[in-house]
């Protein structure tokens, strides 16, 4: 063995000793009389990298990666790229970091780790779009790495696509039941739409497991008040008697007018529709169980109409007093239209005026329905509506999710 091979075997055993100091002056020594020997390099890196010295371990790596030849020459060459992204991804270097994690992902077969960390990376950049599909990958190359499906939740999420970003950390808490911030992230998910017994089962699962653990258990005590507070506040299963002093009848002044039967449930349970009325309002009240006398059923949903939908729309909201945050952050009052639509949201499913707006304005954009808090929101038309002045009336339907 040469004298330099010797240096260098040297040095590679003190590392394995742990004398990370005697180990990295060793190879520095062999590394200025063999300035080609990749390994050296590379292994003076990751010791660099131990002793978190990133600038350092990038340089020592990059020189390391520059020597171990062609981009597709297989397991060491993958690692060493991996292990050089690291250390730009801890000295910020994001979009170098991002280039070498894709020269990475580019050797055959693909690397998971490679998919993943350029994922995280691409999300950390806010490329979005380009993180879900990398991370997608990653989910499909490694079936049991459950940070990468925690991963493409998160690029889900920053999307706003709330449903596969749930999925996704779904499947995260499937891969590893003990992976603490999936959970909790899983648990903030659902009760941003409302899903709040789900999310307090998440986070008696994570409790299960850790007891002790802080974050998640003043998350439940914050999910219990909301959700105590959500039940004692909306209109879905109340009877007519909270409706009558609700903001939105109170406020609007509307009338109870007739009502008719409507088709049984399923299970044979009767039910009744109940037609409230003000000026450029209707609305339509479906109650489960009516037999008890006027006032006994449980609200199973209400539909809002307007009579005069332009009118509606011209004429400022003055009745119901619902303000909006414009994005220069000035409040800016809204039509009547818009004010009762929220007033009618907020008040059936019991969430706050900035919920029910963002819930409303999903619809507005296009959406067929949205989900909240065990009721789903659709625009649709009033059955039995048909032969009234002015023909048939459609709104905004809020009721029990089926």
């Amino acid at each position: 063995m040469t004298s330099s091979g010797a240096q260098r075997a040297r040095a590679l055993d003190l590392l394995g000793r742990g004398d990370m100091a005697g180990g990295i002056a060793g190879l520095e020594g062999h590394v200025a009389g063999a300035p080609d020997d990749a390994g050296a390099w590379l292994a003076l890196g990751a010791a660099y990298a131990a002793e978190e010295r990133w600038a350092d371990a990038a340089r020592a790596l990059a020189r390391g990666v520059e020597l171990g030849g062609r981009e597709d020459g297989g397991k060491e060459q993958i690692e060493a790229r991996l292990a050089y992204a690291r250390a730009l991804v801890r000295l910020g270097r994001l979009d170098e970091a991002a280039a070498e994690l894709r020269r990475c992902a580019a050797i055959e077969p693909p690397d998971p780790r490679a998919l993943r960390e350029l994922g995280v990376v691409l999300y950390d950049l806010r490329l979005y779009d380009e993180a879900t599909r990398w991370l997608a990958r990653a989910c499909e190359a490694a079936p049991e790495d459950a940070r990468a499906a925690f991963a493409l939740g998160l690029a889900h999420e920053a999307r706003r696509e709330i449903a596969p970003a749930i999925a996704a950390y779904r499947e995260a808490v499937r891969r590893a039941p003990s992976f603490a911030d999936a959970r909790l992230t899983l648990a903030d998910a659902l009760a941003s739409i409302g899903e709040h017994e789900r999310a307090l089962g998440e986070l008696e699962a994570l409790l299960a497991r850790e007891r002790s653990h802080e974050q998640a258990a003043r998350n439940r005590e914050v999910l219990q008040r909301a959700l105590a507070e959500m039940r004692a506040r909306r209109l879905l299963g109340k009877t007519e008697r909270e409706l009558a002093r609700s903001a939105l009848v109170m406020e609007a002044q509307l009338r109870r007018r007739e009502a008719r039967a409507a088709p049984a449930t399923a299970e044979g349970v009767a039910r009744q529709i109940v037609r409230y009325t003000a000026p450029l309002l209707e609305l339509h009240v479906t109650l489960d169980s009516p037999n008890n006398g006027p006032g006994s059923g449980a609200i199973e949903a209400l539909h809002l109409a307007l009579t005069d939908p332009d009118r509606a729309a011209r004429a400022e909201d003055d009745v119901f007093k619902v303000t909006v945050i414009g994005e220069d952050g000035r409040q800016a009052p809204v039509s009547y239209a818009t004010g009762a639509s929220l007033t009618l949201v907020r008040e059936t499913i019991g969430c706050p005026m900035t919920q029910a707006s963002a819930l409303y304005t999903s619809l507005l954009q296009g959406s067929p329905s949205v989900d909240w808090g065990g009721a789903t929101l659709r625009f649709a038309s009033v059955p039995g509506t048909g032969g009234a002045p002015g023909g048939e009336r459609h709104g905004l339907l809020v009721g029990r999710r089926a």
